[in-house]
Parts: C-alpha cells; sequence; structure tokens
C-alpha cells in the first residue's frame, strides 16, 4: 500500500513539472496579440499582457503595416513598440556590461623547453604560443666608457671590431651556402674571438680597464610581434651548474648599429676578466642595458610569465634572463666558453615590435 502511494506521489510530481514546462509562457509576438484582439479581449487587457510579459514583437515597417490591417487600435499599437523599444535597451544594456568587464588575463602555462637543459622562451598571441630562436652574444671590447648603449653604437672603434662578427657571419654563410642558417650556427656556438682579438688590441696593458660590449648579429630580429604589449612563457628550469632561482627573465631594448649588430649591454672590467677561472667578477653590478618595464610572474622553479607593462613603441627588443641579486659573482671563462651561469647570462630572445593592435 505505501510502495503504491509512493509510486503515485512520484507520478504525480513528474507530470506536474511536465505540465509546467509545456505551458512556461513564450515571449508575446504580434500574432499573439492579433489573436487576443480578434478573440474579443479589450484594449486595456491586452496592453496589461503586453506590459507584464517577455516580448518578441516585430516593429519593422513591414510588421506595423501588418497590425494596422489586423483593426488594431492605436493604443494597442503604441503599448507594443514601447514594450520593443524596451526590450531593444535592455539587450543593448547587457551587451554593453558584458563588454565592460574586465577581461581575465592571460594564463601562460609552464612549457618544457624544446632541448633538455636549455632556456627557452615562447610569445604568446591569440592563446597560441609560438617559440622564439635563441641567440648567443658575441663580446667585443672598447676604450670607450660604458656610459650608454646609443654612445657605444656610434662608437668608431667599436665598431671596427664589431665588423668581425658580421664578416664571420657571412663567411660562416658562404661556406654552409645559407646566410641564415650560418647565422644560427655562430650563435648556438658563440664566437670567442672578438674578445680574444680585443686582447691582442691592448696586449701592452693587460690589467687596464675595458669595456666589454655584448651584441647579436644582425640588424634585426626574425620574429615580428604586431601585438604592442606581448606576454611570453619563460622556461630556464634543470640546466647543469645553474641555480634557477638566482635569475629572472627581463625584456630589454636593443641598440641597432650601423655596423649591422644590436647591442644588449655593457660592463667596464679588467682586460683579462673574459679569462679568469674563478668566479669572482660581479660583472653585472654596473652593467649598462635599457631595460623595459615588465610584470614577471614566477610559476615554478625557473617558469616565468612574462608582459611588458606598457604599450611598446616600435622597435627591437630581446627577453634576457638576469641575475636577481646584481651583485652576484661569475667566472668569466663561464662567459666566454657559453656555459653553465655564461650560458644563461649569453642567451638572448630578440624580437622586433612592428606595431600595436
Amino acid at each position: 500500500m505505501l510502495r503504491n502511494c509512493l509510486l503515485a506521489v512520484t507520478m504525480a510530481a513528474a507530470l506536474a513539472a511536465t505540465g509546467a514546462a509545456q505551458t512556461a509562457p513564450k515571449p508575446l509576438t504580434n500574432d499573439d496579440v492579433v489573436a487576443m484582439f480578434k478573440g474579443g479581449l479589450d484594449a486595456s487587457t491586452i496592453t496589461g499582457a503586453i506590459q507584464s510579459q517577455d516580448t518578441n514583437f516585430n516593429i519593422s515597417a513591414t510588421g506595423l503595416l501588418q497590425l494596422k490591417k489586423s483593426g488594431l487600435p492605436p493604443k494597442i499599437i503604441d503599448a507594443l513598440v514601447s514594450a520593443a523599444g524596451k526590450h531593444k535597451q535592455a539587450a543593448e544594456a547587457a551587451a554593453a556590461a558584458a563588454a565592460a568587464k574586465p577581461a581575465s588575463p592571460p594564463v601562460i602555462s609552464a612549457a618544457a623547453p624544446a632541448v633538455p637543459s636549455q632556456p627557452a622562451v615562447w610569445v604568446v598571441q591569440g592563446g597560441q604560443k609560438q617559440p622564439i630562436p635563441v641567440a648567443q652574444t658575441q663580446i667585443v671590447q672598447t676604450k670607450s666608457k660604458a656610459s650608454t648603449l646609443g654612445a657605444l653604437a656610434s662608437d668608431g672603434s667599436l665598431a671596427q671590431a664589431m665588423g668581425s662578427i658580421t664578416q664571420s657571419v657571412a663567411a660562416a654563410g658562404m661556406m654552409k651556402g645559407s646566410a641564415k642558417v650560418a647565422s644560427t650556427a655562430m650563435m648556438m656556438n658563440p664566437l670567442v674571438g672578438p674578445a680574444m682579438m680585443a686582447s691582442s688590441l691592448f696586449a701592452a696593458h693587460r690589467k687596464q680597464t675595458i669595456t666589454d660590449v655584448w651584441a647579436i648579429a644582425g640588424p634585426k630580429s626574425e620574429t615580428l610581434i604586431h601585438a604592442s604589449q606581448p606576454a611570453f612563457a619563460v622556461h630556464y628550469d634543470s640546466m647543469p651548474g645553474v641555480n634557477a632561482d638566482d635569475y629572472e627573465p627581463v625584456i630589454l631594448r636593443l641598440e641597432p648599429t650601423p655596423s649591422n649588430v644590436r647591442l644588449v649591454g655593457a660592463t667596464e672590467a679588467k682586460q683579462d676578466a673574459l679569462q679568469a677561472p674563478s668566479a669572482d667578477w660581479g660583472m653585472y653590478a654596473s652593467f649598462v642595458e635599457e631595460r623595459v618595464p615588465a610584470q614577471a610572474t614566477k610559476v615554478g622553479a625557473g617558469s616565468y610569465q612574462l608582459q611588458a607593462s606598457a604599450a611598446l613603441a616600435p622597435g627591437e627588443y630581446g627577453i634576457a634572463l638576469r641575475p636577481v641579486n646584481k651583485d652576484k659573482k661569475f667566472s668569466g671563462s663561464t662567459i666566454t666558453q657559453n656555459t653553465a651561469d655564461g650560458l644563461l647570462f649569453n642567451s638572448v630572445w630578440s624580437f622586433t615590435v612592428v606595431g600595436g593592435l
């Protein structure tokens, strides 16, 4: 008996729910209003229904002419037009509110580099990641003071030393048959030649203070970015001999030169600092570079989200990895041999901003 009662109650509830769904009011249309009028309802009742229910009226010229031909009095037609106007205003307000809602910041997930134990950078555009090729800086030396990169770019003696970089790349390109292949190969295996060549220029004064200048070959980057405030994913974990927590990613503005190279940074040092094997060189304490304001969000050891804090003007830029503590000590030999901390510091992921979107 109890079982039958429960079954009956369940069936009744289901039928009630079905009936409620079937009788849920639909938006009033022009045809509904005409049907109510022809069915004998007075104008006050019809306008009350128009004002209290959801509507979907056609108030185009054709729709209004059809209503007039149906014999609807002006009072009902006016109520219908007013309801359609309110419906349109509500829809526009909802759309404006949705557009004004701030967009969620892009989520840049950490990803492993394409080559294990090697740092890597991706530009994030439209939810998609595009890897940026890495370039290894060449080091040249000059007697000029490291005041600004702009001043160094026009230095005549530095231009002569930098010319060896472009000549070496061009020669390698002829041997390989492709300037692009040669440039990539030279960057992945950076020349120690410029530093050694400079040392011969100052052989008589080995202990004198000179300026070491970091540069990458080519007047422009092959990576073009149209967004004026780009975002990046950066990964440099699990590198042998490197503590990832000692570094953070930064955005640098690169300085083009007449010698078809781009300057990354410079520092004053003793002539033989690049040959010293001991890690006692605080080269970054007075390093000259052009940092761009950016927000770096750490998502894991050696993994960051990086985004420019403001729109970037068109020009040449690069992502670099820099010591969190400017007093960090380096070994000159790791810089020239491009190993451990030297590999990390020498790596630059260059890009060209060609115009904002």
